[in-house]
């Protein structure tokens, strides 16, 4: 060394580097991934168990809006029905007669009724045990209720004004013309007989909706004659608004 410059001293000591860089680089760069790693670590669940809970969510969130569309798809479908129906009303006779199907030849062109199709029915009065005996015999040409063409019914049969007792017929699907077979009886005095009145309605069974009623047959049982069994066809009528 030189006289007078300053003495350098050297040491074995290690050297530290301090770095300026962030910690927390990783931590912003994908914060979801943070925040998944620390969910499994506080659920104490294995990584197949989360993703199976994850994924069984994602599958019933994506039923339930299938289910959604589904209903939205028949509300459309049914106010679509409606829009034809009061379009078809201002229609004149020879129009009318395109549209309607040619299997229906006792329906009326040009007029407002609509056809629901037809039902066999018959009626016994037993006077010695006061029982009144409706049979829902079979069903034919009735109106499609369903998307597919088809409908799923089923009749009620109950006698007015009393209406003490409901009966159903089975539920038939898939087909517009049932053969039901089936005899309800009814305990009905003479007097009672004559201002009676047999209702006998046609459904369309739906199993998550309001079941929708096709037609209905209401038949004054004061204009029979009760010497022997009635039975016979008869078109099905536009249900009554009121009993």
């Amino acid at each position: 060394m030189k006289a007078g410059s300053p003495s350098l001293i050297v040491t074995n000591q290690p050297i530290h580097t301090i770095s300026t860089m962030s910690t927390h680089t990783n931590a912003t760069v994908n914060p979801a991934a943070g925040f998944f790693e620390d969910l499994l670590i506080h659920l104490h669940l294995p990584r197949w168990a989360v993703y199976t809970i994850f994924g069984a969510g994602g599958l019933i969130i994506l039923l339930c809006c299938f289910c959604i569309c589904i209903k939205c798809c028949c509300k459309r479908k049914r106010r679509q029905k409606k829009d034809q129906q009061i379009i078809l009303k201002g229609l004149d006779g020879r129009t009318a007669t395109a549209l309607v199907q040619p299997d229906m030849g006792d329906v009326d062109y040009g007029s407002t009724k609509q056809y629901r199709g037809k039902l066999l029915y018959s009626l016994g009065y037993n006077a010695t045990l006061s029982e009144l005996t409706v049979g829902i015999k079979q069903a034919v040409n009735l109106k499609a209720m369903d998307l597919g063409g088809s409908s799923d019914p089923y009749v009620k049969v109950y006698i007015l004004p009393e209406k003490f007792k409901v009966f159903e017929t089975k539920v038939f699907k898939n087909t517009l013309n049932p053969f039901f077979n089936e005899q309800f009886t009814f305990q009905l005095s003479k007097s009672t007989l004559q201002k009676s009145t047999a209702v006998m309605k046609v459904f369309d069974f739906n199993r998550f909706t309001k079941h929708e009623i096709i037609g209905e047959l209401r038949v004054q049982l004061c204009n029979i004659d009760w010497n022997h069994v009635i039975e016979e066809w008869q078109d099905l009528a536009k249900p009554a608004k009121f009993e």
